[in-house]
């Protein structure tokens, strides 16, 4: 085997290889180089702060809120590239926010 078949193939840094993990109350989506990793994404994000996640990017996260537990809206947050959203009211509309924030960060990315 040649030194170059021996290293690791990098998968291109694109939105098509970001892995949306969904925990109910958060999402995540994750930016993951490793082609073997990204076959399970759950146990990536069960195990983030594992060496071996080191190279793993948190993108962009949703998460959701409650007046009862002390926010001051009840709905959905989405927050990446620099920034979060204002109050979403349902998660439909926050997934597909997450997914624009996506193709818009990895968009710019390639420009």
């Amino acid at each position: 085997m040649s030194a170059t078949t021996e290293e690791k193939i990098r998968t291109p840094y694109d939105a098509k290889h970001v892995a949306i993990v969904d925990t109910g109350r958060t999402v995540w989506a994750l930016y993951i180089p490793d082609p073997e990793q990204a076959c399970d994404p759950q146990a990536v994000a069960d195990n983030i702060c594992h060496p071996k996640y080191a190279d793993v990017e948190i993108v962009a996260t949703v998460e959701r809120f409650y007046k009862k537990e002390g926010a001051h809206f009840s709905g959905w947050v989405v927050a990446g590239n620099g920034g979060n959203s204002d109050g979403i009211p349902n998660k439909r509309q926050a997934m597909k926010s997450l997914r624009l924030l996506i193709q818009d960060r990895f968009g710019r990315a390639g420009q």
